[in-house]
């Protein structure tokens, strides 16, 4: 591999890395090399082992066999502080920052400096933190509340507070999956930066293009184990996905220029929104989903699409407009309501809908539980009947898990999105908004959830699908409708389009 720094001895290097949880092999006998100032891409699918690599490098996972050097040092960490003394620091795709302090705080978030009495020295802090940023590129109002800022730049904070607090290894796990192109594009030159001034940075991505734009190296992984490690210009995307999971798959990925016919059912309405409008979000959109139709509605990061989904199932208001279900008022700001209704909503966050502390079977049954558990006695949970339903829908989703007992958080990415499209569909509703249905899945797990998806839409469900990515998009959808700063600008149907033709239009 390339010896990118000025010494030969790898930054990172990990030797015969196993590690199981409950006699499972997570990863078998994983060596990986990195060298100073090296950008390394790491992909695999969904349990191939990439983050269970990661935790092991950033001390979250202590218990395994093999051996660990830090720029030559033999070492073995305790716990993440362990790692972090050492340089290391890793950057997870749910972000630590808190968003209602301002970025000077988050920047010195728990090593505040105080005076002698304990207070907090906020000048010296301020000016610190805009010092400290303004070293790394990022020119911010340091005084700005954090939410008020671009997920990029949270993201580039995040990035900033680690290494104040001394890393020179910095782990990204999946860290363009909510960005649009051109924030994805701000924090590549970020991270090219960082490679300049000498940092090393893994980057973990499902993203493959992503991956393939900003790494030096690219290390596959599958079934814990190592398949390859190769230079970036001595292989391309087809050939990276087709060693990922084993088998040729060229029609996983979707080429820009690839033709998709859209056709639209000619079937009843099922749901109607009537001029919806809040201000600042969307403005006068209307539209009929209808039965067996899958209706995508696509554009880039704020321009109107999430916030409208929201506000359909009561998440967020609306100030004026309406929303009907066969013809029916659907309450307004009332999600219980509106479930109720027969509307059920996926959001593109796992962790804001699921419980990974709990066992999938109290996940998938939670949304319904008074009709899984019987019209009597409801106030006793009826376990068995809980996980009764839960195996079938497992068997129904394909859900790789030991059981429905097996707690949430042992599951992978793309197994928990699973068990997201269980839950919902439990009772089965009339109408299913997912928001980014296949976000941080690879590809292997993202052509399991389309499936699953395509087979619902076969079976009467109308969807409604929110993306940023149009590959998904062009594979769900039977009709788009294209946002762009709040507004409709395109409806596409019954035509020809392609990926290079929807991004030409926003």
């Amino acid at each position: 591999m390339p010896e990118t720094g000025e010494s030969k001895v790898p930054a990172i290097k990990m030797v015969e890395i196993t590690k199981t949880f409950g006699g499972v092999k997570a990863l078998d006998r994983v060596s990986f090399d990195v060298y100073e100032g090296e950008i390394r891409g790491l992909v695999g699918e969904n349990g191939a082992g990439k983050s269970t690599l990661m935790k092991v490098l950033s001390g979250v996972h202590t218990d395994y066999s093999g051996e660990m050097q830090i720029r030559g040092k033999k070492v073995r960490f305790g716990a993440t502080s362990d790692a972090l003394a050492h340089g290391i620091g890793m950057i997870y795709q749910e972000l630590s920052v808190i968003d209602c302090l301002t970025v000077a705080e988050n920047v010195f978030l728990g090593k505040q400096p105080v005076n002698a009495m304990g207070v907090v020295k906020w000048r010296e802090m301020q000016q610190l933190a805009e010092e400290h940023l303004k070293d790394l590129g990022i020119d911010v109002n340091v005084n700005l509340p954090l939410n008020l800022l671009p997920f990029s730049i949270r993201q580039m904070i995040e990035i900033a507070k680690v290494i104040f607090s001394g890393a020179r290894i910095i782990i990204m796990d999946e860290p363009t999956s909510s960005l649009s192109h051109v924030e994805t594009d701000q924090l590549f030159q970020f991270v090219t930066t960082l490679k300049g001034r000498g940092h090393t940075i893994v980057f973990i991505s499902h993203l493959i293009e992503d991956v393939m734009t900003i790494s030096d190296t690219i290390t596959i992984l599958k079934d814990g184990q190592v398949v390859d490690t190769v230079e970036n210009r001595a292989i391309g995307k087809h050939d990276v996905i087709s060693r990922m999971v084993g088998v040729t798959k060229g029609h996983l990925v979707r080429e820009a220029d690839e033709v998709v016919r859209l056709r639209s059912p000619d079937t009843d309405g099922v749901l109607e929104v009537k001029g919806l409008t809040k201000e600042r979000d969307y403005e006068d959109v209307s539209f009929v989903l209808r039965r067996g139709e899958i209706l995508g509605l696509y554009g880039p990061l704020g321009a109107g699409q999430e916030d409208l989904g929201k506000s359909i199932f009561g998440l967020k208001g609306y100030d004026s407009g309406s929303v009907l279900i066969e013809g029916r008022p659907v309450p307004k700001e009332r999600p219980s309501k509106v479930k109720n209704a027969g509307i059920a909503y996926i959001a593109a966050d796992r962790k804001s809908s699921l419980f990974h502390q709990f066992e999938l079977f109290k996940n998938v049954t939670l949304p319904y539980l008074a009709q899984v558990i019987g019209p009597d006695l409801r106030w006793i949970l009826k376990e068995k009947r809980e996980k009764a339903i839960t195996t079938r829908q497992i068997k129904n989703f394909f859900i790789k898990t030991s059981g429905p007992s097996a707690l949430l958080g042992s599951l992978s990415g793309g197994n928990q999105q699973k068990v997201a499209l269980a839950k919902w569909l439990t009772v089965p509703p009339k109408v299913l908004i997912f928001q980014e249905p296949t976000r941080g899945v690879d590809v292997g797990a993202k052509a399991e959830i389309v499936q699953i998806i395509r087979k619902l839409k076969d079976e009467g469900l109308s969807c409604i699908v929110i993306s940023m990515e149009p590959e998904t998009i062009l594979d769900l959808a039977d009709r788009v409708l294209i946002f762009n700063r709040g507004r409709v600008v395109r409806e596409i149907k019954n035509t020809e389009t392609s990926k290079l033709k929807i991004l030409e239009i926003t």
